[in-house]
């Protein structure tokens, strides 16, 4: 069996979607399956549109000499994925980890996903119907939350035998140290719906008591130059640390030596760096509508528009009583997903067909 990997983004960007295709074209191989990989990421300079034609003639170049074309998002990989597979008759498997139609609405809106689906905004997004087209074509969709299944059962109209749930993998982390820093920490791609001009003034009020204190912000993206410039004018720049993109490896090893993580999108579905932090016995503070495969205590979870309820819960958890016991809350999670098994699981979906 021959895949071809169709990857958005690839280490060193920062992201689930850049992990999880690095992981796939170097583990596949080892169960048995030969791997070929094209990454929209080198296409980025050319205006839209050009550059998703150029991402599609690379993979059309590529496509002939493989059984199946594995897609890691909807549309910026995934339409021109879809299209070169059927092209050549092959297979196609697309993996969302989020929901691109509400992702890119939702600072404008203000609504989590839930309430956007429910007030029927996606009725009036082209990618919506781009991402429904797309889903009623693919062989399989695989999700990293229960949540997406729904999603895309409920409003999708996608027959549910065809959505199929593959976790996030807890990272196995034995080779790092762990310790209590000062540092809060967020690994992913900076996008407006992540919502972290929401969490940059709220440290803002907490920074003049907790000088020590930093919030380390790992990844690049769009959103970059706002947060820089929002930091900034609430003069807590000496405070933040931008990274930029930086490696896995880079991304355990401050997580390991972290305070906890945080998660504030109004919706967030199954962060990566969520789940490292839970690797190490990290607390971490998630949205209260999120898609983690495991029951997360209130006492980890906030209003992703309520200051006051978000300082509360960093404050306690600068209170060393309150931290070990939020500590020992992520060490019960007990939820288990190795990189093998996930692997593992991938092939499995990807045999069947």
């Amino acid at each position: 069996m021959k895949v071809l990997i169709a990857a958005g983004i690839y280490p060193p960007d920062a992201g689930g979607p850049a992990i999880h295709a690095k992981a796939q074209f170097e583990g596949f191989p080892k169960f048995g399956i030969k791997t070929g990989l094209v990454t929209f990421a080198h296409y980025r300079k050319w205006p839209m549109g050009v550059r998703h034609f150029l991402y599609f003639l690379a993979l059309l170049a590529r496509v002939s000499g493989y059984d199946l074309v594995y897609a890691h998002d909807a549309l910026g990989t995934g339409i021109p994925a879809l299209m070169a597979a059927k092209i050549f008759g092959k297979k196609f498997m697309v993996r969302i980890g989020g929901d691109i139609a509400w992702e890119s609405e939702s600072l404008k809106s203000r609504l989590s996903m839930k309430e956007w689906y429910e007030k029927g905004e996606y009725l009036k997004s082209l990618r919506f119907k781009l991402s429904r087209w797309l889903m009623r074509h693919a062989d399989i969709i695989a999700t990293t939350s229960p949540i997406m299944n729904d999603l895309y059962a409920t409003y999708y109209g996608i027959s549910r035998d065809k959505i199929k749930l593959l976790p996030n993998p807890v990272s196995e982390t034995p080779q790092y140290s762990v310790s209590k820093g000062n540092t809060i920490i967020f690994a992913s791609r900076l996008t407006a719906y992540k919502n972290l001009s929401f969490v940059l003034k709220v440290l803002a009020e907490i920074f003049p008591n907790e000088p020590a204190l930093k919030l380390m912000i790992m990844g690049d993206g769009p959103e970059k130059r706002n947060l820089e410039k929002l930091a900034y004018d609430l003069g807590i720049q000496n405070n933040v640390i931008f990274t930029g993109a930086v490696s896995l490896d880079e991304v355990l090893k401050r997580t390991a030596a972290c305070l906890f993580v945080i998660a504030p999108a109004l919706t967030e579905f199954n962060p990566n760096y969520v789940l490292q932090g839970v690797s190490f016995g990290k607390p971490f503070l998630i949205s209260r509508e999120h898609g983690l495969p495991f029951a997360v205590p209130d006492s980890l979870t906030f209003n992703p528009r309520n200051v006051h309820e978000l300082k509360e819960k960093i404050v306690s958890l600068l209170e060393p009583a309150h931290y070990a016991r939020m500590s020992q809350e992520a060490r019960n999670i007990g939820f288990k997903m190795s990189w093998d098994d996930n692997l593992k699981m991938n092939k499995e979906l990807i045999m069947s067909l």
